[in-house]
């Protein structure tokens, strides 16, 4: 009898566990990261989000994908409101994140097709040309040590205003953190601009989470997901 109970309990607690674990919803915070996620459109046609719904999909949760500006977004993470943050570089100590980067940043130059500078190793081509640059960037040392005359631009659109005073002829280029996000085929910006890279300067971008109970749920799916299919991988092969 005594046996019976205790084989009734652990069912019970299998079943509640079980309950628990595929009723949970896990609130993922996104910012706005063209193109990898896009806020001008679906959210669930950005293909960081589908690559991110291959791996969630099959543990069973429910999930939920929730916009915020970039500057709020780790304090969301930070106090516990949402369970996962991405695309994120890892800017603070207290931020845990997955091991594994989704996806390299490369900083460069963007320029008006016209004044399209394509190698920025040859660092002297630099020389004298007013290059903006958001103020809260850190500028590699290759920009940094030449004889360009950099201007900062305040304020968190900067990214946004630096590319249309280049635009206008205002700036002869602008230094943008990840240049993909303007140079692709689906802005039309792209018409306009070009953007050069400066390689070997790569950020790791990763995915964060609020804590060590996310982290277990989701890692090991995470990194057989990256090993099956990098992110990148995905990125470049999908369909337009």
């Amino acid at each position: 009898m005594v046996s019976f109970r205790k084989g009734t309990i652990c069912a019970a607690l299998f079943y509640f566990f079980s309950f628990a674990v595929t009723s949970q919803t896990i609130k993922i915070g996104v910012v706005d990261y063209p193109p990898h996620i896009n806020f001008n459109e679906e959210l669930n046609k950005s293909p960081l989000i589908k690559y991110m719904n291959s791996i969630l999909l099959p543990l069973n949760y429910s999930f939920e994908y929730i916009k915020l500006p970039r500057v709020r977004a780790s304090v969301e993470l930070e106090e516990g409101r949402i369970d996962m943050l991405m695309p994120i570089p890892v800017i603070k100590k207290s931020i845990i994140t997955l091991p594994l980067p989704l996806f390299y940043a490369t900083p460069g130059l963007c320029f008006k097709k016209e004044n399209f500078i394509p190698i920025l190793s040859a660092t002297h081509r630099f020389n004298n040309l007013m290059i903006g640059f958001p103020a809260n960037s850190s500028l590699v040392f290759a920009l940094e040590s030449s004889k360009a005359n950099l201007v900062a631009l305040m304020g968190e659109n900067a990214v946004n205003r630096g590319i249309e005073l280049t635009q206008r002829g205002r700036f002869d280029a602008f230094y943008h953190p990840s240049p993909v996000q303007v140079y692709h085929r689906n802005t039309a910006k792209y018409k306009e601009v070009a953007c050069s890279y400066f390689h070997g300067y790569s950020t790791p971008i990763y995915v964060a989470v609020a804590n060590l109970k996310i982290f277990k749920l989701l890692n090991s799916a995470y990194q057989k997901a990256l090993s099956k299919q990098s992110y990148e991988y995905y990125f470049a092969n999908r369909d337009n």
